[in-house]
This record gives C-alpha cells, structure tokens and sequence, in this order.
C-alpha cells in the first residue's frame, strides 16, 4: 500500500525529527567513581539556572481535569509538584540525558531498535561504565548528577490544542540498520483538537542540578548537552514534542563548586561563582566531545526556525 493510500487523498508531511548517527568505534568505558567518598580532583557542586520556554510546554501528570471553557470542559493536565506548576526532575534528566548519550562516546540504552551493532550495546558490568551510564547511572549504579523539579518562576498557564498522536515508530534504512538517535526539530507549533494545559512560551523556570564526583570535562559535558556551549543547543522535552511543543532554553547559569575541606572546617563557608568555558573546553581537552555527532545535533535543535510548520496530521 502507497503513503497516499495509507493517508487517504493526501500524502504524509515531512517527518518532524531527524536523526544523529550511532557510534562508530569503541566506548569510552571506565570504572565509576562511586559515592563513598569526595575523590581527589574532582568537582563536586551546584548548577542553578533559568530554563525559558520558547515554545509551549507541557509535561502530562497523567491526570484529565475539568475546566470552565465550554469548548475543552476536559484537558490533560500539567505536572505539578505541591499543586504548583513545574517540570520535573526526571524529564529534564531524561532530555540531558538523551543528548549526552548522542554527543559522547556512550552506549544507546533506552530503545526499542533492533537490531543494534554491537558498539552501540551497554555494558554489562558495573565497573565498566560508557560516559553518560557514569554521569547518569546504569541497571546496579547510582548517577553522581541529579535534577531537582523545575518549578514555575512566572508565565501564563494556557490550553493548548494539539493534533493527536500516536505511538512513535522504529525506523530503519532500507538495509533494516537503525538510521541514528532521533531528535524532533523545532518550529511553528501545530494545531488540532487535543487540548493539553500548558506553559506559555516565555514561561521560567528554576532549574537547579547537584552533582559529585565529576571531572572537568565530564562537567563541560552536562553543559554543552544544557545548551551552554559551542555549537548551541536548545533542547525539547515534554509532550507533544512532534508538534513542536517544548522547546526550552537554559539562561544566566549559576555555577558553585564545594571544597569539601573548608565546608568541613566552616558550616557557612560560601562557594565562590566559576567560570564555564574552561570546564566546556575542558571536555573537548578529555575527549569526551564527538564534534561530527554535536555538529549534526546542533543543526538538528536550532532555533528559532520560523520556515519550519510541525504535522498537523499524518507523518
């Protein structure tokens, strides 16, 4: 059966992602540094930050709610954590994560594809861990990098009405070898009759990430995968990410490094604000940045893209 057939009259629009090739070559495997202990030239500290919706945002808490719009009595509500609006942890791990993964030398350890050349498989030991199983954790490991929730700062809580969606599919190259990472693009958002509530695009919120451990490329690592490097990123997470929903961007990091020892000596010792380029170029100096792969991610999450209308049906 033809595409066209498939879709009635009307052919499927062009697909709304793009993908990062696999790795081609050996992982970066090393034993992890744990958690018993702060280990010597290491950096251990807080990111704080303010993430800005540049486009509508919405992370489902699984509920449906009722409104007084008459149009949409019933929508599917907005995460929330104390009743207030936020993004949570999780999901921001997840997209960080993702482009971590996709920019490293590390294994793909959350797909369905199969099958998969065997460079690209997760290790099977604890003590021999890919760069983004060691930052983010792995089946028997706990990560060193955590994401707190993200609560609102301020923005305008909005209906959204969305086109409905369907469970994403494997895709394969005619020789049925997985084509990369997918990644969604951004541009204009689609509309339908789905209604999700949403945050506005211009909404902040706070975002604050804890870690331990790290060296100073791994940090760099995090950060260019935050956007906060060369070549730009400006990642998506959420829902309705085909439909050009959640575009986010990270804005006036803030970040402090603990000297374990002062702290130890002092309970109100203050951590001094450090620089970032010297961490991003740092992960570059470890290896730990494949460029072709950044390159192709960051023409893959540019923004804005104004020539560029999300499916509003059948893809």
């Amino acid at each position: 059966m033809s595409e066209r057939n498939r879709f009635g009259n009307q052919p499927p629009l062009p697909k709304p992602y793009a993908f990062v090739p696999l790795l081609e070559g050996q992982q970066d495997l090393a034993k992890p540094v744990g958690h018993h202990r702060y280990q010597p030239d290491t950096l251990s500290g807080v990111l704080r930050a303010t993430i800005v919706a540049r486009s509508a945002v919405h992370v489902a808490s699984g509920l449906l709610e009722q409104t007084r719009d008459p149009k949409y009595p019933l929508i599917k509500a907005h995460f929330r954590v104390n009743g207030k609006i936020a993004i949570p942890g999780t999901s921001l791990k997840g997209c960080i994560r993702s482009i971590v993964e996709a920019i490293s030398r590390s294994a793909v350890h959350v797909t369905k594809a199969r099958p998969l050349p065997d460079e690209t498989l997760p290790s099977r030991s604890v003590d021999q861990l890919d760069p983004a199983a060691r930052l983010f954790g792995a089946q028997g490991y706990q990560g060193v990098v955590r994401f707190a929730d993200a609560v609102l700062i301020e923005g305008k809580i909005i209906t959204v009405p969305t086109p409905q969606l369907f469970r994403p599919r494997d895709t394969y190259s005619d020789e049925q070898q997985p084509r990369g990472r997918k990644f969604y693009m951004h541009g204009e958002l689609a509309r339908g009759d789905l209604p999700l509530e949403a945050c506005d695009a211009g909404s902040r919120f706070g975002l604050r990430m804890d870690f331990n451990n790290l060296t100073q490329g791994e940090l760099g690592l995090i950060l260019i995968a935050l956007g906060l490097g060369k070549p730009r990123l400006w990642p998506k997470l959420g829902g309705g990410k085909p439909v050009c929903l959640g575009t986010i961007e990270v804005l006036d990091p803030q970040l402090t490094i603990d000297d374990p020892r002062a702290s130890y000596r002092d309970f109100d010792a203050v951590a001094a604000l450090q620089p970032l380029q010297p961490l991003i170029d740092a992960a570059r100096a470890e290896r730990l940045v494949l460029d072709d792969q950044l390159n192709r991610l960051a023409d893959i999450l540019r923004w804005p893209r104004g020539e560029r209308r999300c499916p509003d049906r059948s893809y």
